[in-house]
């Protein structure tokens, strides 16, 4: 079994029509996770066989054109989600903001491979998760804004306000997700430098010795925690 986890930030119309349409085919597929859909795009986390979620990928696709897309895809040893649930929502990761569509303006992504490397080359590291995940397990040396609700990230201006905004600034989140709204919130407050893990953590342990990595990973889904070193 395996877990897939995507997102994509593009203009979506016809929100109704497109949430019956994935429920009824991703249905007899037997695929179970969350599915959510705004105006600005969809955020997807689905469990099955790889050979089923390849086929609910190439549906999702005709829907939703999902080129260009990064693809988590984690090995689990039972289906991770009780149901599948597609919803309508005003955003696909809530910070009471819209963007129409991934503009990748305001930061730059790096590779897994790449990312010991910066962090460890005088960047400042911020961690873009809750303060809960935080505790959990983060990267060597990251900044924790101690938020409860990713929409608290508005109220640290001051926080972010006694960094360097000249200097490298490295985010990271679970998955991505949070960052292309973190990054594009960043470069309003002035930062002119900023770098995003891609993929998040699900990919970097999924895909490195996780060697600037201490502790564990929280996930949206019935494993609870990613180790580190998968």
């Amino acid at each position: 079994m395996f877990v897939y986890s995507f997102y994509k930030f593009e203009k979506v119309s016809d929100l109704s029509i497109k949430k019956n349409a994935l429920l009824r085919n991703l249905n007899k597929l037997n695929v179970k996770g969350t599915i959510l859909i705004s105006a600005e795009g969809i955020n997807v986390n689905l469990s099955q066989s790889e050979q089923l979620l390849n086929q609910a990928v190439d549906f999702i696709d005709k829907e939703i054109s999902l080129e260009g897309v990064h693809f988590n895809k984690t090995k689990c040893s039972n289906i991770a989600f009780q149901k599948l649930k597609v919803k309508i929502k005003k955003e696909i990761i809530r910070f009471d903001h819209q963007i129409s569509e991934r503009k990748n303006t305001r930061f730059k992504r790096v590779l897994p491979k790449d990312w010991d490397e910066l962090i460890n080359s005088n960047a400042q590291v911020i961690d873009m998760r809750n303060n809960f995940e935080f505790n959990l397990g983060t990267f060597n040396n990251a900044i924790n804004l101690k938020m409860i609700n990713f929409t608290d990230l508005k109220d640290r201006a001051d926080d972010l306000g006694q960094l360097d905004k000249k200097k490298k600034t490295a985010i990271f989140c679970t998955g991505g997700i949070r960052c292309e709204k973190a990054a594009e919130y960043l470069g309003d407050l002035g930062f002119d430098n900023i770098f995003q893990l891609e993929g998040g953590i699900i990919n970097y342990l999924s895909n490195t010795q996780g060697e600037s990595w201490n502790g564990d990973c929280f996930v949206f889904d019935d494993r609870i925690l990613l180790k580190s070193n998968l």
